[in-house]
């Protein structure tokens, strides 16, 4: 075409009243994969301008990604870890998440001080995406004040948090930072405010066994928490502020307590963890089953308010008590019956999704396109609820990961990233060993 020729064409175009095509110059093609829709994978090409996903347009789009032989999803979303808690553990943590693709991260509890220093690296290409609870509410002598305080004051073994427990349950230094104690009404009208003035994206509120709160169970040990009918109050000026309320859980009674609440998420079901494995450990419990099976009525409450559950793969990855897998499985049933909204998570210092996802897939723990849809699809929209993730449709933001073999078919491809897009960009990671 001569210039004369290209300078004519420019001015029909813009005498033209339609839309535009998007300018070919500005459009990624990402040719030859096949693409989950939510139950299976369809052969598709998708095409990406300004970080979102559009129509492909009917001219030649000058960059084309050849990915042939992968199966592309959403990105995972991971709706409890304790990660991207400051900025010496960012670069580590960000590389866990984007090497195993979950590009959506939900913190629930992390020092308020630690975590205001990152924020502005909690986004954006070559990011996870991270949204966060900072310090957690909880009561006296009670779970994560053990944990933190340990680590204020360099106490790092188990053993050694042992044999100094009297020096960490009297040690404050991280109160009002990595958590918050609350006993009375009085202390949440005053607490809540100063906790809310450092943004939090939500709040987090820990319940551990509320129905034996009055007698002092738990404290400096399995956990305490709050006085369950704290539990109330936290919620309505939490909701107030426009933000959302997420419920640690230990058991029937906590459940029950976030459905009262009105909470909008419980961090994870009932008895997720073997507390029995280790008589001499201060966590030690043995739970029944009236202390961790739901009910119908439960479930469908949870679906009502709604109030998603959040399942804790990295126990599935364990060799578990055959009663806790099976109340587990019993709760999840009633709870996809009722269709109430579940999510994915680690809730594990240093540990990924992976491989809780591939036991998940080969335990059975539900039908694998909808175990698949809910890590990639329903996880990511928990954690951003007002944005266009995990999603493949045009206008959704455009960050998928790519597997080299079909998930469905065999779950070892959930480790087996073949390519990463994040924010319209591409991802490096280093090169998996062979």
């Amino acid at each position: 075409m001569t210039p004369k020729s290209s300078f004519a064409a420019a001015l029909l175009l813009a005498a033209c009243t339609s839309v535009a095509e998007p300018e070919p110059e500005h459009v990624t093609a990402f040719e030859g994969a096949l693409v989950f829709d939510g139950e299976t994978f369809q052969r598709r090409t998708l095409c990406v301008r300004d970080a979102v996903i559009i129509d492909c347009p009917d001219v030649e789009a000058v960059r084309r990604v050849d990915l042939s032989n992968h199966y592309i999803t959403p990105p995972f979303g991971d709706a409890h870890t304790h990660h991207f808690d400051g900025p010496y553990t960012l670069d580590w943590h960000t590389s866990l998440g984007l090497e195993s693709g979950a590009f959506y991260a939900m913190t629930m509890t992390a020092p308020t001080r630690g975590v205001q220093q990152i924020r502005d690296r909690l986004s954006g290409p070559g990011q996870v995406d991270v949204a966060t609870s900072l310090g957690g509410i909880t009561g006296a002598d009670s779970h994560p004040s053990e944990i933190y305080e340990a680590l204020a004051l360099g106490i790092r073994s188990y053993e050694d948090q042992v044999s100094r427990a009297d020096e960490i349950q009297n040690s404050r230094l991280q109160e009002g930072n990595a958590y918050y104690v609350v006993q009375t009404e009085d202390d949440v009208r005053e607490t809540l405010p100063r906790l809310l003035k450092e943004d939090p994206d939500h709040v987090k509120a820990f319940l551990r066994k509320s129905d034996r709160h009055a007698e002092g169970y738990g404290k400096w040990g399995p956990g305490g928490g709050i006085a369950p009918e704290l539990l109330t109050l936290i919620a309505e000026l939490t909701h107030d502020a426009g933000k959302r309320l997420a419920v640690s859980a230990s058991n029937l009674s906590d459940f029950r307590a976030a459905l009262d609440a009105d909470a909008d998420i419980l961090t994870h079901l009932p008895c997720y963890q073997d507390s029995a494995a280790d008589p001499d450990s201060p966590y030690f419990d043995v739970d029944v089953a009236d202390d961790c099976l739901i009910s119908d009525d439960d479930a469908r409450r949870a679906a009502e308010i709604p109030m998603v559950s959040t399942i804790i793969l990295t126990e599935w990855a364990k060799d578990r008590p055959n009663d806790l897998v099976s109340w587990e499985r019993q709760n999840l049933q009633k709870l996809r019956d009722a269709g109430a909204p579940l999510a994915i998570a680690t809730n594990a210092y240093g540990s990924t999704l992976t491989p809780g996802l591939i036991a998940a897939f080969e335990k059975d723990l539900m039908p694998a396109p909808a175990l698949l849809r809910l890590a990639t699809m329903e996880t990511p929209r928990v954690i951003f609820p007002n944005r266009a993730v995990g999603c493949l449709d045009v206008g959704c933001e455009a960050s998928f990961i790519a597997f080299e073999g079909n998930p469905l078919n065999d779950p070892k491809f959930l480790g087996r990233i073949g390519y990463r897009l994040k924010d319209g960009e591409p991802i490096e990671t280093p090169e998996r060993p062979t």
